[in-house]
């Protein structure tokens, strides 16, 4: 029995136009939802979600467009909070792993040769509000964490390292956290790809790290957020 509380029940399926819907549309069917939709197009996706609101978003890695999976999931999560996404990919890349699994919005990560298998178990825990994740995506995970684990143990302090950053270090910092690329960062702060990099790479000094999962791993585990909170507080108060 579903546990959310939406009364549209509604879906969107966003794949290439090549891609057969058949399988999903019968999964939603029988989950109870009424109204759903087919895009095969970024834009579509995000313009179709800003007007319907929906409960679901079952999206492929296959979807035409120019932005990465990323930033999709944040612009969904920033228009359409409740709206959560099932993700289908072919494979599991390490450099959006992170960035994926950790999105707020992201209720299911199903691989797409057993998504025929998993899709029922992966709607069920979307209205749940839970998260399913595909037997190798989680491996592949459990691989970087350890890879990585020496930056989730270097030290307890509160901020750490992060208090080293400059303001428009943690910045970019955030948005890496958001999961995206480096010349989205550009274009959001107004500055070119080089300063981002420039950046970047002063805040793996900083914070000792070797690369991107790195540094992301660093600013969740010591709560950049809060602190870029605080010092704009703090900054106000003066």
């Amino acid at each position: 029995m579903s546990t959310q509380n939406n009364t549209s029940r509604e879906a969107i399926i966003a794949l290439s136009p090549v891609q057969s819907t058949v399988q999903i549309t019968k999964e939603l069917n029988m989950a109870g939802y009424t109204r759903i939709d087919r895009v095969d197009y970024q834009e579509a996706l995000i313009q179709t979600i800003q007007t319907r609101k929906p409960s679901i978003a079952i999206i492929t890695s296959e979807l035409p467009g120019r932005k990465t999976i990323g930033e999709i999931f944040a612009e969904i999560s920033s228009i359409s909070p409740d709206t959560r996404i099932i993700f289908v990919s072919r494979s599991v890349n390490e450099d959006d792993l992170l960035n994926i699994y950790i999105a707020p919005n992201v209720s299911a990560w199903l691989l797409s040769e057993r998504s025929d298998r998993t899709l029922s178990l992966a709607i069920e825990a979307s209205e749940a509000n839970q998260l399913f994740v595909d037997f190798a995506v989680n491996n592949s995970l459990r691989t970087v964490i350890r890879e990585k684990q020496s930056v989730l143990t270097t030290s307890n302090t509160n901020f750490a390292n992060l208090e080293l950053l400059t303001e428009r270090e943690a910045e970019v910092l955030k948005y890496l956290c958001e999961g995206m690329n480096y010349k989205k960062v550009a274009q959001k702060l107004f500055i070119s790809e080089s300063t981002v990099k420039t950046h970047i790479n002063n805040v793996f000094t900083k914070l000792k790290v070797n690369d991107r999962t790195q540094a992301v791993l660093y600013a969740l585990k010591h709560d950049l957020e809060n602190l870029m909170r605080a010092t704009m507080n703090a900054a106000s108060a003066v």
